[in-house]
């Protein structure tokens, strides 16, 4: 943590210092490490007299021994760079070794500033020291008698005195009531008087009928309310001023309390019977911080703020922000005053020096903590300050803007780097801490223009769409990634501004960014796997808007046939969809993990294995997949198709891979696996035919039926509900059938495929009209009774009263 707070020399000897050491560490290792590894060689590969002499003339030789090195550091670095290192093992390596110099550097911070190491041999003289146990207990005695009797005396005098206080303050709280309604009279007055020169301005500017005029009286009336507004504060500090004398009555009631503290010390060193220079230390110590340094603390706090008292308070202030103010500066009073006191205290008992100044460091740091805190909850009171500034000063709302939303962080960065300096003792820290706000300030400034650059470029690239002539759907479409653009430039922002500001506090940046390290990596990994779904996105945005365009265009022109494939286009359409999806999916995944240094190729080779094993366990599904993919390339199948598939009727709504979804006429869904499909029946293809069949009583003429037939085709052929769905004239087939009772007459309508059964239904309607007009009876039930049957139906039907006579054979 000392690191980055070093000058930059000093950062540059040391790494200098740094490198150093271990180059003379390399060059001792190799030369302990060299002769036994000579003598492993020289045991396991045994050099021959020939090719030590070779050996020798070569490293003899300068040219040759120069061209020798070279190619033995070509091949170290071939092997450095054929070396497969992952990006998630070398992250994984420099956060090791960042969090071992973090953890070392923290120990070091520690040992430096808080170092407790002495306590324990003083806690064991403690107990060994007779003299020293003898002391500690002389100046414990005296302190807690000094302190119980200062306490005791102080609430007595208070106690005395309260009468006499509470006079003072009602006679303040009066005296400014009186005081207010005085200010509130000559205000009122003053807005009178404002109100009738303003009057008398307007009224000579009317009777001048002057532009000039007009303008005097605007000027007069600014020039009004400025003077009441300064009229305003002025009566505010005046308020204050004449709450001055009660205040300091106040005050010194106050005063006679805190004497009791140097008046029992000094009592004590008169009547005590043992003093010693430790003791005597101890009191006064306690005496001067607590008695009279902390109640001259809390008095003028309250004579400034006043948090009880709104008319002793000598500060323009309201009551809420008095209060919080008073509140955490009295607690930071008692935490110095307190523990300095104890500090001292206890150094009078031969505590070591470095626990001591460990103690004062951390009692510090409970301070600065206080002060943090108190910085984080003031942040609505400095908000309302600034809105209040910036409200009436329009040319100090921006500013005042800025201060209110980072102030804090100011704060708190001077807040916790002016204690690590004097905690650790750092020279020149206070520069530095100035040099590092000044840099941090520019780092800033630079990132938000940097920011404002690429937000206002993406938001003139938005709006610019409207001038590109899109259609709405894809101006629908690029719109729709606005908030993932947003989203990725927020992270890459992100990543600027920790690296302004980390080359602004002079972190070692140039050590992630040089060569084979992992700032490289990271760059090149995150830019591909950028520019890698940025391409993926433009081709499934262009793939799916040329598809629906290319609908569209189909859509707009007339004709059966491209009604047809429209609707083809419709339902091969999301498979398109899904495949197209899994194949970018397949693509971009395989190089995300191949820049994030994972090998792809056992992972392609087990997926080919897994793929394999799966398809032989889910050889229906493979199937099912491929008739699918077979039928609809075919075209017989789409959405909207009236078919029948395996004896069931019904209408297509949905296509997937592996499956078509059938609505049957009494409401019910039907999912038949393509595999499955033993027979398909589709009505929807080219054109249909309305089938009439006329089946009347065996005596009808035939002549009469066809002609009636024919009769109803003419007039259907022209009728405006269906001609529309008629395509060619009735077409008479002729006699179909001869049955025993019954003769059928046949003949088809040629028919679009919405109009079959309408044609049909009509036509039948119709048919039975005619032939009731005509007389054309349909064909009777013949029924053939012999044998036993006939015998009973003789019975059933004979008269009552007579005897059924049996048949004659």
């Amino acid at each position: 943590m000392l690191k980055p707070l070093q000058p930059v020399a000093m950062r540059q000897k040391g790494f200098r210092a740094i490198i150093s050491t271990l180059l003379l560490a390399c060059f001792a290792a190799f030369a302990f490490v060299r002769p036994a590894c000579a003598a492993d060689a020289s045991s396991n590969t045994g050099l021959s007299d020939a090719q030590a002499r070779q050996l020798i003339s070569v490293l003899s030789n300068d040219s040759q021994r120069q061209q020798f090195l070279t190619t033995l550091q070509n091949l170290v670095k071939a092997q450095q760079n054929t070396k497969h290192t992952s990006l998630l093992t070398m992250a994984r390596d420099n956060l090791t070794e960042f969090g071992e110099r973090a953890l070392q550097q923290l120990h070091v911070l520690h040992q430096n500033i808080i170092d407790f190491g002495a306590i324990g041999p003083w806690l064991g003289a403690v107990l060994h020291d007779a003299a020293l146990q003898k002391t500690i207990a002389h100046i414990a005695l005296r302190v807690l008698i000094m302190l119980a009797v200062s306490f005791v005396l102080l609430y007595s005098v208070r106690l005395v005195l309260r009468p006499l206080r509470r006079r003072i303050n009602r006679m303040a709280k009066e005296h400014n009531k009186k005081v207010f309604q005085n200010a509130a009279r000559k205000l009122r007055k003053a807005n009178a008087d404002a109100e009738g020169l303003a009057q008398h301005a307007t009224d000579e500017a009317t009777s001048a009928k002057t532009t000039s005029s007009h303008d005097d009286a605007e000027s007069v009336q600014a020039t009004l309310e400025e003077s009441l507004r300064h009229q305003g504060a002025l009566t505010q500090l005046m308020l204050c001023l004449r709450r001055a004398p009660y205040a300091l009555a106040w005050a010194g009631l106050e005063l006679l309390a805190i004497v009791m503290f140097p008046l029992v010390t000094l009592l004590m060193e008169v009547l005590d019977p043992a003093p010693t220079p430790q003791s005597d230390h101890a009191l006064w110590s306690i005496t001067w911080l607590v008695g009279i340094g902390l109640g001259l603390w809390v008095i003028l706090l309250r004579i400034f703020l006043a948090p009880e008292a709104p008319w002793l308070r000598l500060s323009i202030l309201h009551d809420r922000t008095a209060n919080f103010i008073f509140r955490y500066l009295r607690h930071i009073g008692y935490i110095i005053a307190w523990g300095f006191a104890a500090l001292d205290v206890i150094a009078t008992m031969s505590v070591p020096s470095p626990v001591l100044h460990g103690l004062q460091k951390l009692l510090i740091l409970v301070v600065h903590f206080l002060l943090a805190v108190m910085i984080i909850r003031s942040r609505g009171i400095v908000r309302r300050a600034c809105q209040l500034v910036g409200a009436n000063n329009r040319h100090l709302q921006s500013l005042m803007s800025v201060i209110a939303k980072g102030w804090w962080i100011v704060a708190l960065f001077f807040d916790g780097a002016l204690w690590l300096v004097w905690a650790a003792d750092i020279a020149g820290g206070y520069q530095l801490i100035l040099q590092l706000f000044v840099r941090t300030i520019i780092a800033l400034v630079i990132v938000r223009v940097v920011s404002i650059l690429i937000y206002g470029g993406l938001e003139r690239f938005m709006r610019a769409l409207n001038d590109w002539n899109l259609n709405g759907e894809t101006l629908a479409r690029i719109r729709r990634y606005y908030p993932a653009a947003t989203a990725i430039i927020r992270i890459i922002m992100a990543v600027i501004t920790i690296l302004a500001l980390a080359i602004a506090w002079g972190a070692p940046v140039y050590l992630l960014m040089g060569q084979n390290t992992l700032g490289p990596r990271i760059f090149q990994a995150a830019l591909t796997i950028l520019v890698a779904l940025i391409i993926g996105v433009v081709a499934w945005e262009v793939a799916n808007v040329t598809i629906e365009h290319h609908i569209r265009r189909l859509d707009a022109q007339e004709g059966r046939d491209t009604k047809i494939r429209v609707a083809r286009l419709q339902t091969l359409t999301p498979m398109f969809r899904i495949l197209f999806l899994l194949i970018l999916a397949v693509i971009i995944g395989l190089t995300v993990l191949s820049q994030l240094g994972i090998d792809t190729g056992p992972l392609i080779a087990s997926a080919s294995i897994f793929g394999v094993a799966l398809g032989f366990g889910s050889q229906k599904l493979v199937q099912d997949f491929i008739s699918g993919i077979f039928l609809l390339l075919e075209n017989a199948l789409t959405v909207g198709d009236a078919v029948t598939l395996n004896g069931t009727y019904g209408v297509i709504e949905r296509l997937s891979l592996r499956s078509v979804h059938v609505r049957a006429n009494d409401g019910s869904i039907n999912i038949f696996s393509f595999s499955s499909l033993s027979q398909v029946t589709n009505y929807n293809r080219d054109f249909s035919r309305a089938m009439i069949l006329a089946t009347v009583d065996i005596e009808s003429d035939t002549d009469q039926v066809a002609a009636i037939l024919v009769e109803i085709g003419k007039e259907m052929r022209h009728e405006a509900p269906y001609k529309d769905l008629i395509l060619a004239d009735f077409d008479l087939w002729g006699v179909s059938a001869i049955g025993t009772s019954s003769v059928s007459v046949k003949g088809v309508y040629p028919t679009t495929n919405a109009g079959r059964w309408t044609v049909e239904w009509e036509f039948n309607r119709r048919m039975k009209k005619r032939f009731e007009e005509h007389g054309i009876q349909y064909p009777r039930e013949v029924v053939d009774i012999q044998g036993a049957a006939l015998e009973r139906f003789i019975t059933n039907a004979a008269p009552s009263g007579e005897t059924p006579q049996p048949p004659q054979h």
